[in-house]
Formats: C-alpha cells, sequence, structure tokens
C-alpha cells in the first residue's frame, strides 16, 4: 500500500472552488448570458475504434466519450461564469470536475452559490462546450465535521443533505447529457470502520423519514445507498453517480469494495479513488493545512522502494477485480518534478502527473476509466502554476490516446 492505512489530513471544508464560487459566482442571471464565456471548442465526435469490451470502456462508451483512457482536470475556477484555467489547456479535458460543498439552507452551501442551484447550469454548459464531460463532487457529509456519523440520525442534518443532492439531479437532468456525480469523498471510508463488524446493515441512517420516495427503505447506510441509486434512475438517468473507495477504509481493497457493493446493491457504475490529495512537496515542508506524519508522499517512480506506484495500482487492481467497476482517480496533484524535497506555495514538487502519463496502460490495466488533477486544497500546484506540465502531457496524449481494454 503507498501509505498506511489511516484517515487523510482533513479536507479545507470549503474547497478552493467553492470560495471562489462564493466570491465571484453569487449571481443569478440565466446560464451562458455572459461576455466573458470562454469560445467554444470544435467537439469532435467519439469514437470507438479502440474496441475495449471491459467495465471501463463500456461506461466510457455509455457516457458518450471514445473508450480511451480519459484524462480530466478541475477545482480550478478563476472568474465568473464558468471561466477554468483547463480552458486554456491546448488539448480539451476529457473529464472536468467542481465541488459542491455545504447543504440547502446555508449561504454557505452550494445551491445558494448561484440562484436555485444553478451552478451545476453553468458549468455543464461551459463544460459541454469545451467538449469535457461535467462532474462534480458532493462534498456536505463534513459539514458539521469529518467522520461525525451523528450526524446520519439528525433529522434536519439528513433532510438537508437529501435534498441537496435531490437539487443536483434535477440541475443535471435541467442541462441534461452524460455527467459524473462523485458522491462524499472520505465518508464511506469513515462510515466502513465506524459500521459495526464493517456492516453497512447495522449503521443507521435517516432514510425513509428524510427522503422524498425512499419511504420504503430501511434507516440504514444500505438504505441510504439504494435511496441514492434510486434518485439517480428516477430524476438524472444520464448521470453516472460513484461513490468514494479509500485506501485507509480497510487493509484489505477486497473488504473495501464488498462494504461499497453492499451499501449500492451494485448499482453505482464506478468507484472513485485518489493517490494524495496535495501535492507531496506540502506535507514534506510541512506547511499549513499539510501536515502529517506518514510519509514519504514523493513516490518511487522506479518502484524499487516503497512507497511506489505499482503498490497503489496494484491495490487499486484488487479493489477493481472484487468491486467489477472502473476506477476514476480523482484530485490527482499537478505538483512538478523535483530531486529536492518540498518547495514553495503554489510550486510545490510532485511526481504523479510525470508517472501517469508515461505509464496510462499501468492505470487502465488497473481497472481505471481515467484520471482527474486538480489541487485539493488551497496553496498548491495549479495549471497555471506547474510551467506548462500538464499542457505538454495531455496534447502529447490527446495525440495517442491509451485505449481501454
Amino acid at each position: 500500500m503507498p501509505q498506511p492505512p489511516r484517515p487523510p489530513a482533513p479536507r479545507l471544508l470549503v474547497p478552493l472552488v467553492g470560495m471562489l464560487a462564493a466570491q465571484t459566482c453569487a449571481c443569478s442571471g440565466p446560464v451562458g448570458v455572459s461576455e466573458k464565456r470562454p469560445p467554444a471548442r470544435d467537439c469532435p465526435a467519439a469514437q470507438d475504434d479502440a474496441g475495449g469490451t471491459g467495465p471501463a470502456a463500456q461506461l466510457a462508451r455509455a457516457l458518450g466519450r471514445s473508450d480511451h483512457f480519459l484524462l480530466g482536470t478541475g477545482n480550478d475556477l478563476v472568474g465568473i461564469d464558468g471561466d477554468a484555467h483547463s480552458w486554456a489547456l491546448p488539448a480539451p479535458a476529457d473529464v472536468h470536475y467542481l465541488y459542491l460543498v455545504g447543504l440547502p439552507g446555508t449561504e454557505e452551501g452550494w445551491p445558494a452559490w448561484n440562484a436555485d442551484g444553478t451552478y451545476i447550469d453553468r458549468h455543464m454548459v461551459v463544460a459541454q462546450e469545451q467538449c469535457a464531460l461535467p462532474m462534480f463532487t458532493l462534498y456536505a457529509m463534513a459539514t458539521r465535521g469529518e467522520n461525525n456519523m451523528e450526524v446520519l440520525q439528525d433529522a434536519d442534518f439528513m433532510a438537508a443533505w437529501w435534498a441537496g443532492l435531490s437539487l443536483a439531479l434535477d440541475r443535471m437532468d435541467a442541462v441534461g447529457g452524460p455527467a459524473l456525480l462523485h458522491v462524499e469523498p472520505d465518508f464511506w471510508g469513515f462510515a466502513q470502520k465506524a459500521a459495526p463488524d464493517g456492516d453497512p446493515h447495522q449503521l443507521p441512517v435517516l432514510v425513509g423519514a428524510a427522503a422524498d420516495d425512499c419511504e420504503d427503505l430501511p434507516d440504514t447506510l444500505v438504505g441510504m445507498g439504494a435511496c441514492i441509486a434510486r434518485l439517480a434512475e428516477d430524476r438524472a438517468p444520464e448521470v453516472a453517480i460513484g461513490l468514494h473507495a479509500s485506501v485507509w477504509a480497510d487493509p484489505d481493497p477486497a473488504a473495501t469494495a464488498a462494504f461499497l457493493t453492499t451499501v449500492g446493491g451494485g448499482a453505482f457504475p464506478l468507484l472513485f479513488v485518489e493517490t494524495l490529495d496535495r501535492d507531496a512537496g506540502c506535507f514534506e515542508a510541512q506547511a499549513p493545512r499539510c501536515r502529517r506524519d506518514d510519509g514519504p508522499w514523493y513516490w518511487d517512480e522506479s518502484n524499487t522502494r516503497s512507497p511506489n506506484f505499482a503498490e497503489h495500482l496494484s491495490w487499486a487492481q484488487r479493489l477493481h477485480t472484487a468491486s467489477g467497476k472502473p476506477l476514476m482517480w480523482w484530485q490527482m496533484p499537478l505538483g512538478v518534478p523535483s530531486d529536492t524535497p518540498g518547495g514553495a506555495p503554489g510550486a510545490w514538487r510532485d511526481n504523479r502527473v510525470r508517472y501517469l502519463f508515461a505509464h496510462p496502460d499501468e492505470f487502465a490495466a488497473a481497472g481505471g476509466i481515467g484520471a482527474a488533477f486538480g489541487p485539493g486544497q488551497t496553496g498548491q500546484t495549479t495549471l497555471a502554476t506547474d510551467g506548462g506540465q500538464f499542457a505538454a502531457a495531455i496534447a502529447a496524449q490527446a495525440a495517442a490516446p491509451t485505449p481501454l481494454p
């Protein structure tokens, strides 16, 4: 395993995109009217000539994409009306993700960033114009603190959580077209640890009394998964929902796969995973919000010393095999390789971009459908501060995409 099985450093409750949205996107005009929107790209039609037959290739085609390893970006808003660092890349990103932070009924929650939750509409439209598959990460369970299982039986909290999920699905369906919804990173790992004997049937959650259209489902984590799947199918059938598999949830990835499969009844078409949510150099420097003691964080690219990429991909392969689900790597750090540990804010070192773009076939062989890169915390390396590393890499990959098996 690339890291000891321990919970992550807490995420910033309002991630980078949330702060930008709150500062610059609290507008309520109709979607897509601003002259500041980036010019639309000429998007090529999806090509299925790679001929992959595995679950990742099948899902890529179902989402209207060519059956090659998808490369994405996100959490990179720089202004109002959909402007993002990603739209300046020389080749379009296959996927573009943004956070949906907080709950309805609060000024900080994502439904208030634009009137009636149309933050989703604005950014889905722009992503589609930029040839990217829109993706959103719903991050609301940590509103009252990470690993707080008490909220699962709080009537007001859970009513708001279900309302937020329903609103997100309704807005995504209103725009139309395929999209991804990544539901609650970290939460499922904490829930796996909290469930008695690791059994999601034994973890109480308000479902029937709090969620519309789920009155018949049990008030357990399994009922919660079944309700999420039902709402997605009923409200937004073009949206593919995935839960998050945490490397620290259990030493055995097959146990994590079994837990998440039980929660979702096998209904969710993919799982989301991550390597590290901040640049390795930020942790090496023990900078603010980058303080952990479980390094090294800069993995060995020769795969001869631990931790290394082969170890992580072995974990991913076992998770994929046990679950049968394609994997989407999310929030991969954008740092630039260096022989000197650390770096500086906005320019910390990391080698995940270099390794993945040199070995995309390894990620595809491990069960991956794609990988999305972006800063998981303020002060990290971004597309604007990486010296053009990612732009050059995605242009080269676009010229020779990696087929999905």
